[in-house]
């Protein structure tokens, strides 16, 4: 399939395609329809889902840590 045919199929122009090959920015909405028409949405919602755990867990380390309280004295 070319760019063209793809294009097509997802609702978007060839130059988005060509933009989202050659690293330029696309918007979301592009990304996510052209990911589902080949069948990858759930390959990158692995990724989010991971990503988002690790966050999670680094921000839950790093509220374990006491807080210190500021002196009121100026």
């Amino acid at each position: 399939m070319d760019q063209q045919e793809l294009g097509l199929r997802v609702g978007v122009g060839r130059n988005t395609i060509s933009s989202m090959e050659n690293g330029k920015s696309v918007s979301a909405e592009s990304l996510f329809l052209i990911l589902e028409h080949l069948n990858l949405i759930d390959d990158i919602q692995e990724v989010i889902d991971q990503q988002l755990s690790n966050t999670t867990i680094k921000l839950s380390r790093k509220s374990r840590k006491p807080i210190s309280e500021l002196d009121n004295d100026f």
